[in-house]
Parts: C-alpha cells; sequence; structure tokens
C-alpha cells in the first residue's frame, strides 16, 4: 500500500494532513488529521468521540504536557481505515484540546507506516512497513 496526501493550505501555511475514517459499532466517521512526527500521542477533540457514541471518561485518564500546558484525555483503542486497510489506533480523546486539527502522533500511529514529509512538493506518502 502506498498513499499520497497533498497538504492542506490554511492561509498561508501548509499542513500535513491525510484522510482517516474512524469506526466504532455505533458509527463511523470521515476526517483529515495532521501527522505530527512532534506529537507523541494521536489526540483528537471531544467531538469526534460523541459523533462516534464514545463515552469519553470510560477510557483511561491521561494528562498530557505540551506547548499549551497540561491538559486532560481519555486513551480510547479505535478502528480506523487509511486508504481500504483498517488498523488499531490509540485514541486520546480531550475536551480541552486547543490545536487546530485532532493529531495523529508516533506513538501507535507511525508503527505499521514509512511516512514521508515531502514539502518541495507539499505532500506525505504513507507506506507499509514490512
Amino acid at each position: 500500500m502506498k498513499l499520497d496526501f497533498f497538504y492542506l493550505k490554511k492561509g498561508r501555511q501548509y499542513f500535513p494532513l491525510i484522510d482517516l475514517k474512524l469506526k466504532t459499532p455505533k458509527s463511523e466517521i470521515k476526517i483529515k488529521a495532521l501527522v505530527d512526527s512532534g506529537a507523541t500521542y494521536s489526540v483528537f477533540r471531544a467531538e469526534v468521540a460523541d459523533y462516534l457514541g464514545l463515552e469519553i471518561e470510560k477510557g483511561k485518564a491521561i494528562y498530557l504536557d505540551g506547548v499549551g500546558g497540561k491538559i486532560l484525555g481519555y486513551v480510547h483503542n479505535i478502528s480506523g481505515c487509511i486508504g481500504d486497510k483498517l488498523y488499531k489506533f490509540k485514541i486520546i480523546f480531550t475536551r480541552e484540546l486547543t490545536a487546530s486539527f485532532n493529531i495523529l502522533g508516533r506513538d501507535n500511529f507511525f508503527l505499521p507506516f514509512l511516512i514521508t514529509f515531502c514539502e518541495k512538493e507539499k505532500k506525505i506518502i504513507i507506506r507499509e512497513a514490512k
């Protein structure tokens, strides 16, 4: 599997976002998420969990430290598709995320892939690792 995603332009900046489908037994949602090699964890907004029918607080509580300070989140294991292939992702949902985008971090999300950021062409290339 090899997928190319072109960066999203927002204002004067470009961001490496990919298309992702998250699934639960109750619902599924197609969203864009920022692939962030500087982020340890995948952190998504509470609205995504609400849409999927997840009770956020039933996940394992975790405090995250970042540029914006400390936020409380809850870890959930979610099925998701990139392209046509299904994967398991560990996502922390929080009501305190102030970033513009849902974030895909290194822990868990990066494991099955080789990820290339091509700044010149403004695209991100995702391949399955062997």
